[in-house]
């Protein structure tokens, strides 16, 4: 399931990011265009890390931008921001940050299998440094 939330119009490489807000709305703007969420759900998000902390910076190189469903989701989407140079959460052991993924979930269970999945991908160290490294 979850490589089919991926596609040529979710995952975009991009050179470098002012800070981690720009990465977040950069990532976000994708679901957008895809019309998997609304504008007011990337403001959560952030608001969402200001708020908490850097808590979406889940294993070195890699943060996952999350809101709730009813902050502006209208369908299960994710996407992918490759940042060729990495961007600063301010989490010593994890900084910098490569891939920054944004998950938009519809409810509280539907995405529950992407999550597994996703954390599956996470422990693949070969497969996060290929992601890294792609040019396209």
């Amino acid at each position: 399931m979850l490589l089919e939330l991926f596609n040529k119009n979710t995952v975009k490489i991009h050179p470098r990011v002012q800070d981690w807000i720009e990465a977040g709305r950069i990532a976000g703007q994708l679901l957008v265009k895809q019309g998997k969420i609304e504008e007011k759900y990337i403001d959560a998000m952030i608001e969402s890390v200001n708020k908490f902390g850097p808590y979406i910076v889940l294993t070195e190189g890699v943060a996952l931008f999350h809101a709730r469903p009813n902050e502006g989701v209208i369908s299960i989407g994710m996407s992918l921001l490759v940042l060729k140079e990495g961007v600063n959460f301010n989490v010593e052991d994890k900084d910098p940050v490569y891939l920054v993924f944004v998950l938009a979930p519809k409810d509280s269970n539907s995405h529950l299998g992407v999550l597994a999945e996703f954390a599956k991908l996470l422990d693949e160290k070969e497969t996060i440094e290929k992601i890294k490294a792609a040019d396209n």
